[in-house]
């Protein structure tokens, strides 16, 4: 009787043995896919901007270009929480430290500090007059007027210089230029007759010629009349 109880009783043990091999070997064959799953979906998602956006003003940034530019910070890990908040360049701008740090965990100061002031540079590039990106772009497109402008100049010179001297003299018969009023001089004479028939007199004596100096002189410190 007990030689067949300890029989019984190992036959129960490699039963359950074998039960329990064979159900840990299902439950790791039903791992594995699920392990596949999860790195199928741990693949990162490629964003749909090309980085000669990141170029363009920050107000048309697109959700997945505020993305590529923060993993272009090296803050990758940020993307997600960035996209699942559907940030696009214009929410962008009124980032704040605060909000770094409490909205997005960058409990770093220095990681904050690097997101926000590299923002703010981006927000002065646009905001400055001379910007670079835009002036240069302009001058590719007026390049080639230019160019056209200075070759027609050159082969139409002397047509062009005619018209210029008949468009001058139009311009001075629409308003010809005043002519300048002489001086009057305190005996009521003025600059353009003084002196006239004077050697019929004789010479002047110095009296003379002191005085009608300090006449000019006075004659041109009076201010000019105004019609």
């Amino acid at each position: 009787m007990r030689r067949a109880r300890v029989a019984r009783f190992l036959l129960i043990a490699l039963l359950l043995t074998s039960v329990a091999t064979a159900a840990a070997s299902e439950a790791q064959e039903g791992a594995e896919p699920a392990d596949a799953a999860a790195e199928e979906v741990a693949e990162p998602v490629p964003l749909d901007c090309k980085p000669g956006e990141l170029y363009e003003k920050v107000e048309s940034w697109s959700v997945d270009c505020v993305a590529m530019w923060l993993e272009t910070l090296g803050f990758a890990e940020l993307k997600a929480a960035f996209q699942g908040n559907s940030i696009d360049g214009t929410q962008l701008r009124g980032i704040t430290l605060e909000r770094l740090a409490d909205e997005y965990g960058v409990s770093d100061e220095a990681d904050r500090k690097k997101i926000f002031y590299n923002l703010k540079d981006v927000i002065k590039k646009d905001e400055y007059a001379g910007n670079t990106n835009y002036y240069t772009q302009m001058m590719m497109w007026c390049l080639p007027f230019l160019l056209l402008g200075y070759w027609l100049s050159l082969k139409y010179e002397k047509q062009i210089a005619r018209a210029m001297k008949k468009y001058h003299k139009w311009q001075e018969k629409r308003a010809p230029p005043k002519v300048a009023e002489p001086v009057i001089m305190a005996d009521g004479k003025n600059e353009w007759i003084s002196g006239v028939n004077s050697d019929m007199s004789g010479p002047k004596s110095k009296k003379e010629k002191r005085e009608e100096k300090e006449a000019r002189k006075e004659a041109k410190k009076k201010p000019a009349k105004v019609d």
